[in-house]
């Protein structure tokens, strides 16, 4: 029984661990916990070799349903040592064949601008390939799949699955390298970190993409002389003209098997949402888009920069903007859409082990690994009703619990300066974009990154997670929530404004306030304390939120 079960929060192993709540929600199923733990640490592995970092990899750890990070340094990382003294570690970085080796390989990262043949290779090699498995993979017919026909299809899905989550992962030490170097050199030419926002603007095509996709099929409905405003169902969108409805099977192809709700496969996809999708077409219909104010915000951050820097500045920018676009189509090509494939393929197993009674319910297939469905679906043994029954009671129960945010020691930043220069370079870069990930800690309640120009009041939508806010809703809505990932990107393409208690400059509430021009006030500490349905004003200027 549940009452039963007693809670330890041990670490799992060497080092200190940090809570994790913005890649997984609690107790996620056992095929996203078998994924993270294998992709985190072979992608950021890549990543942090290509860079010259010294650092090893990322692991992450499941304890209770909760996933667990930890930065392995380079050396030593698999003890479970006490951060070395300054001397040694300065003695370290310079004698240590394996921190050598990182120090030739940050400078030559440096000097050749390494991470522009990891744009490079996006655009050219690796988008593409995405592009056409994901569409290759949408365009299975799954009826007319027989049981080993969809076992197979299954572990094909999920083998893409891995190998485009190490790829993610590896893809976000490249997008946030330059995004860092931005910051520093702001920092180190007199101007705030944040204001490399300016330079930002309309630099994630990525986000504003899926909006206009929106707003061309509401121009089209409009054009048929139905009102957008009066939509009810996607029948009546397609309904209204020949344009409109290809418009919208077009977007469903591209859009509509990305997990939406929650990065695991038990969450639900966008096309699993067609009253959330009806919405953001009427909300779409009245959105209007406004890159202009890129040139001017530049210009202005130009202003500022010491003359002899400005041409620094440009570069900076230059690969700033890349960066931030592949940052941007990061998560919905590698993760979201090959995600929600599998999820399509789980719930045809789900439905069809269901109807022959090897399962109670369709919905329990999400309590099987890959190789357990494969097995079922072709009358192989497998877990039965009463072990999946004890798992999913298990899940049920961990999603109860109240994790701490550390386990093990706290540790501070490594003292920059007893590494080598250009071991030196590279972790300021790493802790600088990091941190702009999270909210500063000594900001007052109800205040943060403003982002916008213009104050909004709206009705407060208090919610914990994408399913919560997809379902209470309306166009106009103030979104207030612990913090945003993609999978909430439906959900804004209809909201008024956005609040966020946790996140900071790089944070994805940040990327899509500013591309979809949405007021914003990011890490507001204490907004989960709104009360639900309050009038609030967003002051996007202030940096503060009011309660009206």
């Amino acid at each position: 029984m549940a009452e039963a079960r007693v809670a330890t929060w041990e670490k799992p192993g060497p080092g200190t661990w940090e809570l994790d709540s913005s890649h997984a929600g609690a107790s996620p199923t056992l095929i996203q916990r078998d994924l993270y733990t294998e992709a985190v640490a072979l992608g950021m592995k890549d990543g942090f070799a290509l860079f010259g970092a010294p650092l090893s990899h990322m692991e992450m750890r499941w304890v209770n349903g909760r996933l667990y990070r930890r930065l392995v340094p380079l050396v030593g990382g698999s003890k479970d040592l006490p951060p070395p003294p300054m001397p040694l570690l300065w003695l370290a970085t310079r004698m240590h064949p394996a921190m050598r080796r990182a120090e030739r390989t940050a400078r030559t990262t440096f000097e050749t601008k390494r991470w522009r043949s990891e744009l490079a290779r996006w655009e050219q090699e690796w988008k593409p390939e995405l592009l056409a498995t994901n569409r290759a993979f949408t365009a299975v017919d799954l009826d007319t799949l027989d049981g080993a026909g969809l076992a197979d299809h299954l572990h094909a899905v999920h083998g893409h699955l891995r190998a485009t989550t190490r790829l993610h992962f590896r893809l976000h030490v490249s997008d946030l390298g330059p995004l860092g170097i931005l910051m520093i050199d702001l920092e180190d030419w007199g101007l705030r970190r944040d204001d490399s926002f300016r330079a930002l603007v309309a630099a994630s095509p990525a986000t504003r993409g899926p909006a206009e996709a929106l707003r061309r099929i509401a121009v089209a409905v409009r054009d048929a002389g139905v009102g957008p405003a009066s939509l009810t169902s996607l029948d009546e969108v397609r309904g209204a003209s020949p344009e409109a409805r290809q418009l919208l099977d077009d977007y469903l192809t591209e859009h509509g098997w990305r997990l939406t709700t929650g990065y695991g496969i038990d969450d639900r996809c966008l096309i699993e949402l067609p009253d959330a999708i009806v919405a953001s077409i009427r909300a779409a219909a009245s959105s209007t888009a406004d890159d202009r104010g890129h040139e001017r915000a530049l210009a202005e951050l130009r202003d500022q920069v010491p003359a002899e820097h400005r041409a620094e500045l440009d570069d900076a920018v230059e690969d700033a903007r890349l960066s931030y676009g592949l940052r941007d189509e990061n998560g919905p090509l590698t993760y979201e859409w090959p995600a929600g494939l599998l999820r399509r393929a789980m719930l045809e197993a789900g439905r069809r082990l269901a109807t022959d009674d090897v399962l109670a319910a369709c919905d329990d297939v999400f309590e099987l690994r890959v190789n357990e469905v494969g097995a079922l679906l072709q009358g192989r043994p497998g877990p039965g009703l009463d072990e999946i029954a004890e798992r999913a009671a298990v899940r049920r129960w961990e999603a109860t619990l109240d994790p701490p945010e550390r386990l093990g020691r706290e540790e501070g930043p490594p003292p920059i300066a007893a590494l080598t220069p250009y071991l030196a370079k590279v972790t300021r870069l790493v802790l600088t974009a990091v941190s702009a990930l999270e909210a500063d800690p000594g900001e007052a309640p109800l205040t943060g990154l403003g982002i916008g120009t213009e104050p909004y009041v709206g009705t407060a939508r208090v919610v914990h997670d994408a399913a919560e806010a997809l379902a209470e809703m309306e166009p106009g809505d103030v979104v207030v929530t612990p913090y945003t990932a993609p999978t909430y990107n439906s959900v804004l393409a209809m909201a008024g404004a956005i609040i966020t208690e946790e996140g900071g400059l790089l944070c994805h509430a940040a990327v899509i306030a500013r591309e979809l021009g949405l007021p914003a006030v990011i890490g507001a500490h204490g907004a989960m304390a709104i009360p639900e349905g309050a009038t609030v004003e967003v002051d996007p200027r202030a940096g503060r939120v009011r309660v009206l």
